[in-house]
């Protein structure tokens, strides 16, 4: 199945925003300590992510004809985003082990 570029672009995209969101929580400490801007950030972040993944599967569900489909073409998608990024990661310099 031929998936357009924007897709798995928008996919990739989808994956960074919910790791970004990820991390931001993870840094932030304990929920029940955030302050009300830390409250406000991590909602525009979820969100935006939401929204995200709500023109993803739009993008999804106009290429794909039935159900069968949409679930192969998320498959592929699936596949190639994770491909992609780690082909983006092999080519990112590692930093030297500490002695």
């Amino acid at each position: 199945m031929q998936v357009p570029d924007a897709l798995v672009d928008l996919q990739l995209s989808v994956y960074q925003e919910r790791s970004a969101l990820g991390e931001f929580v993870r840094s932030s400490g304990p929920g029940k300590d955030w302050s009300t801007g830390v409250l406000e950030e991590a909602a525009r972040r979820q969100r935006s992510l939401e929204e995200s993944e709500r023109v993803l599967e739009c993008g999804v569900r106009d290429q794909a004809r039935t159900e069968d489909q949409v679930r192969e073409l998320r498959r592929v998608l699936r596949r190639q985003a994770l491909i992609s990024l780690a082909t983006q990661d092999a080519r990112q310099p590692r930093g030297r082990a500490r002695a």
